[in-house]
């Protein structure tokens, strides 16, 4: 800390404040769920808590370890927050951790692959006047996603999906439950291809650049 900070410090100023020495190694695991499910469950089972007792006899460090496998509550599902909870973590992890802060295992698979949450409502039309031009219904994006004018600029969002499919998280029920479920997953299928199709159209006629029509693919 030079004399200056120090200087601050003492006249108040608690806006530079120098960032807190950690004693925390917090890593967040990220791979696709399906393929690799027996190396999680083996490394939470065998390999964490050695690593965690290694942490803690040798170097008086705390050893964290974050699997939103078993951290993403069904109501994030519903509103469609589970990236922004797995980047919010991810960033925490850096914030937090003295060293690694990231594992990631590859496999064979895409991971899940989701549709964006906001849209530019400027840019969602222009992706809806291209399915038109390609004589493709978009009418599903229009009953998914909902204009916010309030917004600045204005953006569309996709609804929650309960606000549809109403028997979504009913526990209560699972089969109305597994029924809208299954619903779902067909639906965001066909809403991704929409998308892709649109964005792919606009970029090959240079209405789109690469980057953003890299979001609509992105895993």
């Amino acid at each position: 800390m030079d004399d200056r900070t120090v200087d601050l410090i003492f006249a108040g100023s608690l806006e530079s404040l120098p960032p807190v020495s950690s004693k925390i190694v917090r890593i967040f695991t990220s791979s696709t769920f399906t393929d690799t499910t027996m190396e999680r469950n083996t490394l939470m089972a065998k390999c964490y808590p050695r690593i965690k007792d290694y942490c803690r006899e040798k170097h008086g460090l705390e050893f964290q370890v974050v699997d939103m496998r078993w951290g993403v509550r069904d109501e994030a599902t519903d509103d469609h927050m589970t990236t922004e909870l797995c980047m919010k973590e991810i960033e925490n992890c850096q914030r937090l951790s003295m060293g690694p802060n990231f594992v990631v295992f590859l496999g064979q698979k895409y991971g899940y692959r989701p549709i964006p949450t906001y849209i530019l409502s400027s840019e969602l039309q222009l992706l809806r006047d291209e399915l038109t031009a390609l004589g493709i219904d978009g009418v599903l994006l229009d009953t998914w996603y909902k204009k916010d004018s309030n917004a600045v600029p204005p953006i569309s969002v996709l609804q929650p999906i309960s606000s549809i499919l109403i028997n979504f998280n009913n526990k209560r029920v699972p089969k109305l439950q597994a029924e809208d479920q299954a619903i779902w997953w067909d639906t965001l299928n066909k809403m991704q291809k929409l998308l892709r199709k649109a964005a792919s159209s606009l970029q090959s006629a240079n209405k789109f650049d690469k980057e953003l029509m890299h979001n609509y693919f992105m895993s």
